[in-house]
């Protein structure tokens, strides 16, 4: 009961504070005049509650460029075994054992980036990995807005009347749909990077009339 009570009124750490309190953009803001960040994770599973980050990479995107110098990728020291998830992102224990700690890169993350939309291909999934993380590193998480690429594209394809077949959702289908160059998948920089990639294909069409209101709608 006292361990509860002391986490009940344990402070606000300093980053989730700082970007709880920095205001988003307006719905109504241009797209093109937005600042975008773009996320990919690589995990241990599918399960938030139990699986963990191994690998987060983050690609800015200020109006309509991709700003690669800011670009990040860190390894993450993860607190369980990646066991089978090495097949998909070939990340192993021993490359894990001296890599950065989450809460540094949170802490990183969310003070360097607070006020932007974040972005990711399936953010569904993202958004649940990056609130179960700050939990777990912070005790609290702040709130996100997220674009979500694949359900944009998904959209995109049913007012196309084209029919959604089996992995046309997938990451490397879209980028050839766009005539977008392939990456290696599964390394979470270059994911992010495509994704930036998707990103402004995705808002080519909609030209300068496009919103943030738009863009979230098309993310349900």
């Amino acid at each position: 009961m006292l361990n509860w009570l002391a986490a009940k009124r344990r402070p606000i750490h300093q980053a989730v504070g700082y970007f709880s309190a920095t205001p988003f953009p307006s719905a109504n803001m241009a797209a093109k005049d937005a600042r975008f960040l773009v996320l990919d994770f690589e995990l241990t599973g599918l399960n938030p509650r139990k699986d963990h980050i191994v690998s987060i990479g983050w690609v800015p995107v200020h109006q309509h460029e991709i700003v690669l110098a800011d670009a990040k990728h860190y390894l993450i020291n993860s607190p369980v075994s990646v066991g089978q998830s090495a097949v998909y992102h070939g990340l192993h224990d021993h490359q894990l054992k001296d890599a950065h700690e989450l809460a540094d890169v949170l802490t990183e993350l969310l003070s360097r980036y607070a006020g932007y939309v974040f972005v990711a291909h399936h953010s569904q999934l993202d958004e649940q990995f990056l609130r179960a993380a700050c939990l777990r590193c912070f005790g609290k998480t702040p709130r996100f807005k997220f674009i979500d690429t694949m359900q944009i594209e998904w959209q995109r394809l049913l007012r196309q009347g084209k029919v959604v077949k089996h992995d046309a959702l997938k990451l490397p289908s879209c980028l050839k749909r766009h005539g977008l160059p392939a990456m290696a998948n599964h390394h979470a920089l270059e994911d992010a990077y495509s994704t930036a990639l998707l990103l402004l294909g995705q808002l080519k069409p909609g030209g300068a009339e496009m919103t943030l209101a738009d863009l979230y709608l098309l993310s349900r």
